[in-house]
């Protein structure tokens, strides 16, 4: 019985042991006060109530890699042991447990991410989680700020305070050129680092001669810009006031597609499906085309690529009609520009592209009417980003391709077209358009 008695008294030991070491167990107005450090250091780590929770643990156990990081005896284990809380305690550390690393997180890390963003520096979504895409923007910042600043500035792809005032600071006075520096009451001005999108062509319609381009001849992603090669394909092969009826391969598209909706055995004319299409940015209608012009999706990538080769795109391919990421599908923004431009000469194309509103009518498979529209930003004079004497053409979105839009202007009987890939957001690209179109009138004039 003794025996059973202390092995019985060794295991409670060892499970109040062990729950000690638990950080959701702790609690108590030490580790109150701890909070409150680590929210005034910019921890965001909830309210300071005294219960060691996930948040709270996390947040020790990153002050702890900082510390140990600086030569300190310490493991980041996220337990607030005396030591780690005489440290974190300490007001000489405060800087040093403010920089923002590997593992960071909060509204400090979105802020940072968001100027990033805006330096062109960065190309991923601004989540608030500092990981490798935000380390790397950083470094990149500090290899450029170090050339002006070498005493100050060592570049390791870690934020210190210093550095974080100095981001947020107006870094145009050391040089930088970034679409959030660029004055816009000077449009003449422009230049491709005052782009967000990462590729980008404007030309003269009526010459065809190139205003400003950035990597115009990459090779990249169109998403559904791809849908002007489709239609300008289809208007070549097909008669567009044809009836047709639509096959089975329009419903064989990704599960996320853009719908018109379209139904296989669906009577439609075949201007309709092209409305569709490019109004409402269907899949299902672009799948339905290809079938409808060529037999099926296979045969009619092949005679998009046939007008790739006699429109001159040289850096283009296509292996399906709506754009969905692909492996061997892929265009330029100088290559969707030759395209936009050519098809802007020819009446169907020019009326579809330019359309901001379409009424399918009802058929047996759709009891009622469906209006469709065009609602992007630029075309509504409510919008900041609203671009008056725009028209047209196609905009594309894809996680990988980005946001891309390739549009036409008038004005003054000048005609500009612009293309942008590769856009971080909606309203960057807009941006983007809106200042190559203020620069080609600019400069044409």
């Amino acid at each position: 019985m003794r025996l059973s008695f202390r092995r019985m008294i060794s295991a409670v030991l060892a499970v109040c042991m062990l729950l000690s070491f638990l950080p959701a167990q702790a609690e108590g107005t030490d580790i109150k006060a701890l909070q409150t450090r680590l929210l005034d250091l910019g921890y965001e780590i909830g309210k300071a109530d005294g219960i060691l929770g996930k948040k709270s643990s996390a947040a020790i156990a990153l002050a702890q890699t900082l510390l140990a990081e600086q030569g300190f005896d310490i493991q980041s284990t996220g337990t607030p042991d005396a030591k780690t809380v005489e440290l974190i305690m300490k007001e000489e550390n405060s800087g040093l447990l403010q920089m923002l690393v590997k593992g960071s997180w909060g509204s400090r890390v979105k802020e940072v991410q968001q100027k990033l963003i805006g330096l062109n520096l960065m190309r991923s979504h601004a989540d608030g989680q500092y990981g490798t895409n935000t380390a790397t923007a950083v470094l990149t910042f500090e290899k450029q700020l170090a050339e002006q600043l070498p005493d100050q500035i060592k570049p390791d792809g870690k934020l210190t305070t210093d550095e974080y005032k100095l981001l947020m600071s107006d870094l145009s006075k050391y040089g930088f050129e970034a679409p959030i520096y660029f004055d816009d009451t000077r449009p003449e001005t422009l230049k491709e680092t005052y782009l967000y999108a990462k590729h980008a062509c404007l030309i003269n319609a009526s010459t065809g001669e190139t205003l400003l381009e950035k990597a115009a001849d990459e090779p990249a992603e169109p998403a559904s810009t791809t849908k002007i090669m489709t239609l300008l394909t289809a208007l070549s092969l097909c008669d567009p006031d044809k009836s047709v009826v639509i096959p089975e391969e329009a419903a064989d598209i990704p599960a996320d597609s853009t719908r018109v909706p379209v139904t296989p055995g669906e009577t439609m004319i075949m201007r309709d499906l092209l409305y569709g299409m490019m109004i409402r940015s269907g899949n299902d209608a672009a799948n339905a085309v290809a079938v409808l012009c060529s037999g099926s999706v296979d045969a009619f990538a092949e005679e998009m690529n046939k007008t790739a080769v006699k429109l001159g795109m040289e850096n283009s391919h296509f292996v399906n009609p709506h754009g969905y990421t692909a492996e061997g599908h892929y265009t330029s923004a100088r290559d969707l520009v030759k395209a936009a431009r050519y098809g802007l000469t020819l009446k169907e194309f020019r009326e579809i592209v330019t359309c901001m509103w379409y009424t399918l009518p009802k058929t047996e498979k759709r009891d009622e009417e469906l209006v469709i529209t065009q609602k992007w930003e630029i075309f509504n004079p409510l919008s900041e980003y609203y671009i008056p004497n725009a028209a047209g053409v196609k905009s594309g979105y894809t996680s990988t391709a980005g946001f891309c839009y390739v549009g036409a202007y008038q004005e003054n009987g000048i005609t500009l077209i612009a293309a942008v890939m590769g856009g971080q957001g909606r309203n960057m690209a807009w941006t983007d358009l809106k200042r190559l179109f203020a620069y080609g009138m600019a400069v044409t004039n």
